[in-house]
């Protein structure tokens, strides 16, 4: 493997490597997102749940 072949290949892995850091970041944000996401639809369905019980009580 000559000089330039071996500077090509160490250019893309650290551009692999690169891509790779940045999408971790990212899917660890997103994971937070949508672990925030189901707590938020949890509690609305609660909520939901609650208002239906006092509307059966009033019936």
């Amino acid at each position: 493997m000559d000089t330039s072949n071996l500077s090509q290949l160490e250019s893309s892995v650290s551009k692999l490597l690169s891509k790779f850091e940045t999408l971790q970041k990212e899917n660890r944000q997103l994971r937070h997102d949508r672990d925030s996401l189901v707590e938020k639809n949890k509690l609305a369905s609660e909520k939901i749940e609650a208002m239906i019980s006092k509307l059966k009580e009033m019936a």
